[in-house]
């Protein structure tokens, strides 16, 4: 039974004590009260609502909204803080030494931590049902949004536990109760807000969406998308909590997160990249180019398994083989390339279904590929002379925010449209613009000067290779 699981009895005993407890239903209560207040005065003196089934269903959007934030920001909150605080309270060797299994330990953080939270979201959700039923709602419509709220709650709070798992950089636990107070002070005017005009514009109620060619109501495809993506975030948890000094990802969990993720966003864009849109298929680039940045930051092998490996690369070689060719295969560079041949396999399927010129958009994909290879070599710099510095990432950020925004602001000093396109961000934004496209020999330009700039990294990283073979040599 879950709540036999330590974790969860633990957190049981600290947060539902009858003399902590009573102060959040106290504030819970409150909220709801004068959610109710402000709703009848304006149904009452203003006749916002003109009947009582109009009223009870106004008010069941604001309820709805409510629980929103109690099971996804508060969640979140607490989620996201239970890792710090065995860090900060200098129990945290004490928690990776418990005998149970890294699922027990992310479902008791995850159930544990929240335990007020689902108690609330618990009574909440029974006040939906009655006020749905007053107000006379689908009850297939109740269903999908109590489907969305609880897929997108697990999402939120998974992916707060996910990247609030670095033991080796603990912060200072930061003092949210103020924030938290003053949330619960301004919640009901905004919720009652926000809710009186969801009603009014009837959102969701008879909206559908089509992934690939399946018609899905809209509610329906956000709650898979998000149990998608908390599937990966759950599996991410438990990587973190066995391997905790290993990267995210593996390599071929990397390549596997790019396919799903290409394919997933690929079935939402899929009827508008048959009807031939231009900017539809520029935008769906763009997304999955942002993902193909982050993937690799999240399957980073550090220095030390780069001079782990090295040995057993020595070990298996014979004396006549090229030693650094070999570690090629096992650096960073290895999956970026790979990742960004899974982001143009992509790119070439929309850019063929909207009926664009293949050669014409290949010279695109080089170009991007040209701004990615160097923020990538960056990031290798980073790996392999961090041991050298512990400031080079201060100055590869430097080099970074320089790289990315100084052609915009030259482009507005020297009012001259063509420089921005020199920076990733405003090539990206205008081939997303419906603007003419870059002159052959500007996009030419472009292309031989971040070629330059990929040589010296290049070399800088060489060597470094060539230092970390040697280096072991001598051990």
């Amino acid at each position: 039974m879950i709540l036999n699981n330590p974790l969860i009895r633990r957190y049981r005993y600290s947060l539902m004590r009858p003399r902590q407890l009573w102060i959040y239903i106290t504030i819970y209560i409150a909220v709801i009260a004068l959610i109710v207040f402000i709703n009848y005065t304006a149904y009452q003196y203003q006749e916002w609502f003109g009947n009582q089934i109009r009223f009870f269903k106004g008010l069941y959007y604001q309820f709805l909204i409510l629980q929103v934030i109690v099971l996804c920001i508060l969640g979140m909150l607490n989620s996201s803080s239970a890792i710090k605080d065995e860090v900060t309270g200098k129990s945290y060797d004490f928690f990776r030494m418990l005998p149970i299994s890294a699922g027990k330990k992310a479902a008791g953080i995850l159930v544990g931590k929240n335990l007020v939270v689902l108690l609330l979201g618990g009574v909440n959700f029974l006040l939906l049902i009655i006020l749905g039923m007053l107000g006379r709602m689908n009850g297939v419509l109740l269903g999908r949004y109590f489907l969305a709220v609880i897929s997108v709650a697990v999402l939120t709070n998974s992916v707060a536990l996910l990247s609030s798992i670095n033991p080796a950089k603990a912060r200072k636990r930061n003092n949210i109760v103020l924030f938290i107070v003053l949330g619960f002070i301004f919640a009901p005017f905004v919720i009652s807000s926000i809710g009186i005009a969801i009603r009014r514009i009837n959102i969701f109620e008879n909206v559908t969406e089509k992934f690939y060619t399946i018609e899905l109501p809209v509610l329906i495809l956000i709650s898979l998308v998000a149990l998608y993506f908390s599937c990966w975030a759950i599996k991410g948890i438990l990587r973190r909590f066995t391997r905790e000094d290993e990267p995210l990802f593996t390599r071929m969990g990397a390549y596997i997160f790019m396919v799903g993720f290409e394919l997933v966003l690929f079935g939402l864009f899929y009827e508008y990249l048959k009807d031939g849109a231009q900017k539809t298929n520029y935008l769906y680039w763009l997304i999955s180019l942002l993902t193909v940045l982050l993937i690799p930051i999240w399957s980073l092998r550090s220095f030390d398994r780069y001079l782990e490996h090295s040995g057993l690369i020595q070990s298996k070689s014979a004396g006549n083989k090229n030693l650094v060719s070999a570690f090629l295969r096992y650096s960073n560079l290895l999956p970026v390339l790979v990742l960004f041949a899974i982001w143009t396999a992509g790119t070439i399927v929309t850019a063929l279904m909207t009926g664009q010129g293949l050669l014409y958009n290949l010279y695109y994909i080089v170009i991007l590929f040209s701004f990615y290879l160097f923020l990538m070599l960056l990031l290798e710099l980073y790996v392999v002379y961090k041991p050298v510095s512990d400031k080079i990432g201060l100055l590869l950020s430097f080099i970074t925010i320089v790289y990315l925004f100084l052609p915009l602001i030259l482009s507005v000093i020297l009012d001259n449209k063509e420089v921005y396109l020199y920076s990733l961000l405003g090539f990206c934004a205008r081939i997303l613009s419906n603007k003419s496209a870059p002159g052959f020999l500007a996009q030419t330009g472009i292309l031989l000067i971040n070629i330059a700039l990929c040589t010296i990294p290049i070399i800088l990283v060489w060597k470094r290779y060539k230092h970390i073979l040697a280096a072991r040599q001598k051990m």
